[in-house]
């Protein structure tokens, strides 16, 4: 699996290109296709970022996550 920094995750955020990732938990997921993220943004939420911590505020479970396949690691 590929790797990326935090910086290239960073550019990944539905405004600086046009993919929209997001990371959990270490794995890269490519969110581009959802709805919810169309505009980078989903709630109070950026892409571009790690959510890890961000989701035990979130009214949904890790299993989110299970919707999209990985594309990549976060170094």
């Amino acid at each position: 699996m590929k790797e990326y920094t935090r910086q290239q995750l960073a550019l990944r955020n539905g405004q600086d290109k046009p993919e929209v990732w997001v990371s959990y938990k270490g794995l890269i997921y490519d969110v581009s296709a959802s709805r919810l993220w169309k505009t980078g943004t989903h709630y109070e939420h950026w892409a571009g970022q790690d959510l890890t911590e961000e989701l035990k505020d979130a009214p949904h479970t890790e299993k989110v996550f299970e919707k999209f396949q990985p594309i990549g690691r976060l170094i």
